[in-house]
């Protein structure tokens, strides 16, 4: 009966240190990359983590107890011992797993680490400071800097961490923590809002007029929002902009499809139905360069062909080039009719004829009208001087 009590499983209770879990493999890695002599500060954060959720943190912080040798309480240690053991070789880089492959206990294993790789020199800490004076936002985004800038600053606390107050916690009067720890977030606020690029010069502005200064989060919350607030403003104004150049696209569209309406033969004779539109006057698109004049085309220059017959002076010519200018016109709009009318040679020198008829009268008129006007002068002299 004794051997078999003796054979009987403990119980352990899941609340205590030496309770392992059956989801708890040996392989199992903690963190997202094994450490390979870079980034020790990151990489022991992490491990601490995984190992306190594991109920396992005390193996490694030399806060356990080795039990007596022989106990189950010891075979239950040395149990999770390995298991730690395995954790922490499995989530290192082969070359330094190697290294400290034969240590007994994981204490031992994260003091060996902690020794090689924990110190924090004078020249990890002018890296730090260098990376950090020389990083400014550029083309990143607000919460792109932010982080990076975060990200240096708990190295730089890691490495070279606050001074804390001894004094008792029931008696201290001094809150030199709390000083010193109000005065780093005063000079990461303004490091923060100097290397801002130039466009968020007003908000930075607005944040240091504010009294007291904003935490280093209500900062940033600030310049985010700004940041979100001129995008929206740019793409509201970038869709503005291409709304205005499509309508005026297909205004200008609407606008040379619009086309003189033009009348046919019965039409222009009265026998049509419906709205009557004037059609729009049409461009003038000849010009001679031979005689360096508008409204008619070299074709139809009369200094190159010759003049009609009965055409007398410079006022004629111009009659009889708007004439053909007319006809062009009125040939070029009644292509598109089908029934289209042309003159006869005959037709022709008839219309010369009466044009130089209308011309001649035209200038009988205007010099019967200078001849009055001189005739007036003298006599309109005489009423102004005697008396009638």
């Amino acid at each position: 009966m004794a051997a078999q009590n003796n054979n009987t499983p403990t119980v352990i209770d899941s609340s205590s240190v030496f309770y392992i879990h059956p989801s708890d493999a040996s392989v199992n890695q903690l963190v997202s990359v094994k450490f390979n002599g870079n980034g020790y500060n990151n990489w022991k954060r992490s491990m601490m983590l995984m190992l306190s959720v594991k109920n396992k943190l005390s193996f490694v912080n030399g806060t356990v107890v080795v039990p007596v040798p022989g106990t189950d309480e010891y075979k239950a240690w040395e149990r999770c011992n390995d298991l730690v053991i395995s954790w922490i070789l499995f989530n290192l880089d082969e070359t330094i797993a190697c290294s400290v492959l034969f240590l007994k206990t994981a204490r031992d294993i994260w003091k060996d680490l902690e020794d090689r790789f924990g110190y924090a020199s004078i020249t990890q800490i002018y890296s730090l400071e260098q990376t950090l004076s020389e990083l400014t936002q550029g083309q990143q985004s607000v919460s792109e800097f932010y982080t990076k800038m975060k990200t240096l600053w708990d190295s730089i606390d890691d490495t070279q961490p606050l001074p804390v107050c001894v004094c008792p916690t029931t008696t201290c009067t001094c809150n030199l923590t709390g000083k010193i720890h109000q005065m780093q977030q005063t000079q990461r606020v303004l490091q923060f809002l100097m290397k801002l690029n130039d466009h968020f010069s007003a908000v930075r502005a607005n944040i240091l007029m504010m009294n007291p200064l904003p935490s280093l989060t209500q900062a940033y919350r600030i310049v985010a929002q700004e940041e979100t607030h001129k995008e929206i403003s740019q793409n509201t104004a970038v869709d503005s902009l291409a709304f205005a150049t499509e309508r005026k696209y297909h205004s200008q569209g609407q606008a040379q499809t619009v086309r003189p309406q033009i009348f046919n033969n019965s039409q222009r004779s009265g026998s049509f139905t419906g709205n009557f539109k004037r059609p729009a006057k049409p461009q003038n698109n000849y010009y001679c360069t031979h005689c360096k004049m508008a409204w008619h085309s070299l074709e139809r220059c009369f200094k190159i062909h010759g003049f009609p017959p009965n055409f007398k002076g410079n006022k004629d010519k111009r009659v009889a080039a708007m004439a053909h200018n007319q006809q062009d016109i009125t040939d070029a709009s009644d292509v598109q009719n089908l029934n289209t009318n042309q003159l006869s040679t005959e037709q022709y020198q008839q219309l010369m004829e009466l044009l130089g008829k209308h011309s001649i009268s035209e200038n009988k008129k205007e010099n019967t009208i200078s001849g009055h006007a001189l005739l007036a002068g003298p006599f309109a002299e005489r009423s102004t001087t005697a008396s009638w």
